[in-house]
């Protein structure tokens, strides 16, 4: 019976990260990252662009220049959060962070990416760079409208894509009735219940 509730839970778990990286007003569908660098723990909201179920993954894209690319090729540990308000539920997922860029992931995924989205590698600015004044670093003629395929193109060499192996999930439910908090160790497939 203990079993079976924790192999219901993992699999709702699954089932709303799916749907957190399809559906853009799920509240799943931002996250938090949060890795260490030189100033100590970050933490920055991203979108969830997909999740790999069999190979238990979550992915989101970034700029190639971002300072998270460099923290993470110097550790690779992280941690994704989700919080949803309707379901009243936590998500916090250990990960271990590997950046892809200019390979086939990467490739694959700017196929599928708008003109919208494509826009902000255009920026001229490495995120987080200092500046004069404020300015979002893209091109005058661009400036409230999107860019032509073509010239979409040239931000593809800013573009990577974020691959987060998931080791452990710490779920907690929040209800009135008695809170649930549950671990997962992904690798493993065991589990322990947790004091919320």
């Amino acid at each position: 019976m203990e079993t079976l509730m924790n192999d219901l839970i993992l699999s709702s778990i699954y089932e709303h990260l799916y749907r957190g990286a399809t559906t853009r007003d799920d509240d799943f569908h931002i996250m938090t990252f949060c890795n260490s660098g030189e100033k100590g723990l970050e933490a920055r909201s991203v979108v969830l662009r997909s999740f790999d179920k069999d190979n238990n993954r979550l992915f989101f894209h970034t700029d190639y220049r971002s300072p998270k690319v460099d923290m993470i090729k110097k550790n690779a540990e992280s941690l994704c959060l989700f919080y949803s308000f309707s379901l009243k539920t936590q998500l916090r997922i250990r990960t271990i962070s590997s950046i892809h860029h200019n390979d086939d992931i990467s490739n694959t995924s700017w196929e599928k990416v708008g003109l919208s989205s494509r826009k902000c590698y255009l920026t001229k600015y490495s995120p987080s760079s200092k500046i004069e004044t404020c300015d979002d670093g893209l091109p005058k003629e661009l400036k409230g409208k999107n860019p032509s395929l073509k010239e979409s193109e040239e931000g593809k060499k800013n573009f990577c894509v974020v691959s987060n192996k998931i080791k452990e999930i710490d779920y907690l439910y929040l209800k009135s009735s008695g809170h649930e908090r549950i671990a997962f160790d992904v690798p493993s497939g065991n589990f322990n219940w947790l004091a919320p």
